[in-house]
């Protein structure tokens, strides 16, 4: 939180407020040091946001201080990297398996075993062709919100303790902390899937034979990794919505009191 802006708008709420009352404009006056009042309050709300968020982060084990938006925004990146070696990975199994298909097929001896291998990895190939296709798109958002992450943050938090623009910093905290849990969970799950499966080696001769069962064990590792990405990007969108609103309602209530 950019804390020179914050207290700047804070002192330019009480040098209004007095320059008002000394012009004998006091209900005008009273207005602006209501809001200088509302802004701190808003700074502890927003403080106890992000405890309360981090808090949850470090229940589900993501090792991600939202405080830092310099280390989101590199976790973002890293998870970018991770994201694109799931989509590689997956790419260069089908074009072994396709390779294997087409060498299969060159001689009359050995193209019968063409539907055979067809039959043993056609719902591996299918699952990786998915596979391929969305952390290919995982990879491009990633690197992307690696890049506004930290705009994000520091408008959110230099927005939110305004009163008049305070809706806007709300969405825009919500948006950076549902994205930034979701990007640095859906990373791990890929990681630790990316560590347990081997992309076949055109050398290796045993790999040529038992192509079904290492095609087939990265397609369950990498589609099991791929449904809870996409399980919590779709937490991130629902959840993004109802923190804002759940903060907003929070504010007000607060506010009122």
């Amino acid at each position: 939180m950019d804390i020179f802006i914050i207290a700047s708008g804070i002192a330019a709420y009480l040098a209004l407020g007095s320059i008002y009352w000394s012009l004998g404009q006091r209900q005008t006056a009273l207005k602006y040091f209501e809001d200088a009042t509302v802004s701190l309050a808003l700074i502890f709300i927003v403080q106890l946001i992000f405890s309360i968020t981090s808090e949850l982060a470090s229940m589900a084990g993501l090792n991600i201080n939202l405080w830092n938006s310099l280390e989101v925004s590199n976790i973002c990146s890293t998870a970018s990297g991770i994201f694109w070696d799931a989509s590689r990975k997956a790419v260069d199994m089908l074009f072994f398996v396709e390779t294997e298909k087409a060498i299969l097929a060159s001689t009359p001896l050995t193209a019968p075993l063409v539907s055979v291998l067809s039959g043993a990895t056609g719902w591996s190939l299918s699952e990786l062709s998915l596979v391929a296709i969305f952390y290919m798109h995982f990879s491009f958002v990633a690197q992307v919100f690696s890049m506004v992450s930290s705009y994000l943050f520091a408008l959110g938090t230099t927005l939110t303790p305004i009163p008049r623009l305070r809706k806007i910093g709300i969405s825009l905290v919500s948006l950076y902390l549902s994205t930034s849990l979701a990007i640095a969970f859906s990373s791990q799950v890929t990681a630790e899937a990316l560590s347990k499966i081997r992309v076949p080696q055109a050398i290796n001769p045993t790999d040529w034979i038992n192509i079904a069962g290492i095609i087939g064990d990265a397609a369950v590792e990498l589609g099991r990794s791929l449904t809870l990405s996409i399980f919590a990007s779709t937490l991130a969108t629902i959840g993004g919505i109802g923190l804002a609103s759940i903060f907003d309602t929070v504010m007000i209530s607060v506010l009122r009191t």
